[in-house]
């Protein structure tokens, strides 16, 4: 089975198309998530700073997606050159590939933690103050399909390929940095999610 990139990918319109508006809806969503994280202030506009914050506390969706985007772009950016597209492209590919691993982060997160929520029946179970079973489960499913994907996409497709600097996974020989990330994101993601959540309670008040 290879473990490199069968060719390098081509971008069309629509990769690009993918990649601006990935670029964009990050920077207003990391804008907003200062916005909701700071008290307000009058140099802002109260209709808008209102708006995240109240959908900021209102939806954990929201919450999930806005602390996880910085926190899953950063380790994809820190990884990426221990992947082949890094050196077998050109810089508005690796934008892209960025941007496309990011969202396909995000996506698994989601997914992820929908369905805990449906095990749970709580769409708010990351912010209880007991829950290590959830975010247990919440960190295996991401993790489990982490092994999934990389097993698929490097070993089997060829989609993407590692450099010889990736530490591999003894038995499943699968990256280890990607292993780590969805053994250690979920569970400080779902901390900061708590952390924010009791940080809210005295300006509440």
């Amino acid at each position: 089975m290879p473990d490199h990139m069968d060719m390098p990918w081509m971008m069309g319109n629509l990769e690009r198309l993918e990649m601006v508006a990935f670029w964009v809806a990050a920077v207003i969503f990391l804008l907003a998530l200062v916005v909701a994280l700071r008290r307000p202030s009058p140099s802002r506009n109260p209709a808008f700073t209102g708006l995240c914050r109240r959908v900021w506390r209102l939806c954990p969706e929201v919450r999930l997606l806005m602390l996880g985007l910085p926190l899953e772009l950063l380790w994809e950016i820190a990884q990426f050159p221990l992947y082949d597209v890094w050196h077998q492209n050109d810089w508005s590919y690796i934008l892209y590939g960025l941007a496309h691993c990011t969202l396909g982060d995000l996506l698994i997160l989601l997914v992820c933690y929908e369905l805990v929520a449906l095990v749970r029946r709580d769409r708010a179970w990351a912010l209880a103050p007991r829950g290590l079973s959830a975010g247990l489960l919440f960190t295996v499913l991401g993790a489990a399909y982490t092994v999934y994907s990389e097993i698929r996409n490097v070993r089997i497709k060829g989609t993407w390929g590692y450099t010889e600097l990736m530490p591999l996974v003894p038995v499943v020989e699968i990256g280890g940095m990607p292993f780590l990330q969805w053994l250690l994101i979920p569970p400080v993601l779902l901390w900061l999610m708590r952390l924010t959540a009791r940080a809210e309670v005295p300006a509440a008040s």
